[in-house]
């Protein structure tokens, strides 16, 4: 029992030991799992479509390095506290405050899961039965995908890490074989109405360094397991400007390339029908561990004298509850307000660690 327990202890509420550290890869990959899920490509699909290759190039190095500087300086707060970035509010806000922004960040990110699961449902429903004539109710899916990503959130870092580090270069080669396709692609263009998004070159800025904000913001959760600053480094450049920017890169060629919008119809019009779902599929279900896994630390550093795992187990099945109701697509403004609050309140606990 002592060695189960072992291997499941996310040291919310105490700092890590130095004798759990890890590498700055296996850390990295872990929030790199998030560019290869959908809404990734789609990002990289709108702003392709929108600026052209170029611009779109120049868009995705630019927000990239951002994120990546921004990562880092959030990350080294983690790497020398060694503790969560919910714990390590509580320092700077006390714990009322701490607890309410808290909540602010449970709720974001409960919302966020719940939206994944939706667009996971949606997405896979149509492949199904496009390319095997199958049409499973969509509550069965969701409930499928949020009970696996419950049961794999309740192992915590350990098994994210490993997780990570196991998935991330099988959905590196699907974007791979994608990138050969749209490149070796002879076939026609949509026939569709081809409308490009309409981005200015700061709004497609903005909408590369958004996407990750709240990674960046919760950095601390994952870079307390760091060795070193060098480690540290690593698990903020891997993902916000390498990793992230292979999937922009390759989703705005295939739209460019094929002129069309919708990342669903270049995937299959590529076809990439097979490997379109096993990428939603393992995307959407290491990002809401990742959601999951934040959540529960969020909860556990409020609700302290109940065990994480049970805080995970009903954070999971309350998102999953959620997500079956369809009640989010009105939810996902107010989930965009509410992360304006993010970015304040990373730079207060930074200047507080540095003072």
């Amino acid at each position: 029992m002592a060695k189960h327990d072992d291997v499941i202890q996310n040291y919310t509420t105490t700092p890590v030991p130095l004798n759990k550290t890890v590498g700055g890869v296996g850390i990295g990959m872990i929030n790199g799992n998030l560019a290869f899920a959908v809404p990734g490509l789609i990002t990289g699909l709108e702003i392709g479509t929108s600026l052209g290759f170029k611009d779109s190039l120049m868009v995705f190095i630019l927000g990239g390095f951002i994120l990546s500087i921004l990562g880092y300086v959030t990350g080294l707060v983690g790497r020398y506290n060694r503790i969560t970035s919910y714990m390590t509010m509580k320092f700077v806000f006390g714990i009322k405050g701490a607890n309410l922004i808290s909540f602010a960040f449970v709720l974001s990110l409960l919302g966020w899961y719940g939206v994944n699961i939706d667009l996971f449902s949606e997405v896979s429903l149509a492949l199904l039965q496009q390319e095997f004539d199958l049409s499973p109710p969509v509550w069965l899916l969701e409930i499928c995908l949020g009970i696996v990503i419950t049961i794999t959130t309740i192992w915590g870092f350990t098994l994210l890490e490993k997780v990570s580090n196991l998935f991330v270069p099988i959905l590196a080669l699907i974007l791979v074989f994608m990138l050969y396709q749209t490149l070796t692609w002879q076939g026609p263009t949509s026939t569709s109405t081809f409308i490009p998004y309409e981005l200015s070159f700061g709004e497609a800025v903005s909408a590369v360094v958004g996407s990750f904000i709240v990674s960046v913001v919760l950095m601390p959760d994952f870079t307390r397991f760091a060795k070193t600053n060098k480690d540290t480094a690593i698990s903020s450049f891997l993902p916000f400007l390498g990793l992230s920017s292979f999937v922009y890169i390759v989703s705005a060629m295939s739209g460019i390339l094929l002129m069309e919008s919708d990342v669903l119809n270049v995937m299959l019009t590529l076809g990439l029908g097979f490997f379109a779902f096993t990428l939603l599929i393992i995307s959407s279900w290491v990002t809401n561990v990742v959601n999951l896994y934040s959540i529960g630390l969020g909860l556990s550093s409020v609700f302290t004298k109940i065990a994480e795992r049970k805080l995970v187990v009903i954070a999971g099945l309350f998102g999953t509850a959620a997500s079956t109701l369809n009640l989010l697509d009105s939810f996902t403004d107010f989930l965009f307000s509410l992360a304006i609050i993010f970015t304040p309140v990373a730079a207060i606990y930074v200047v507080d660690f540095l003072s």
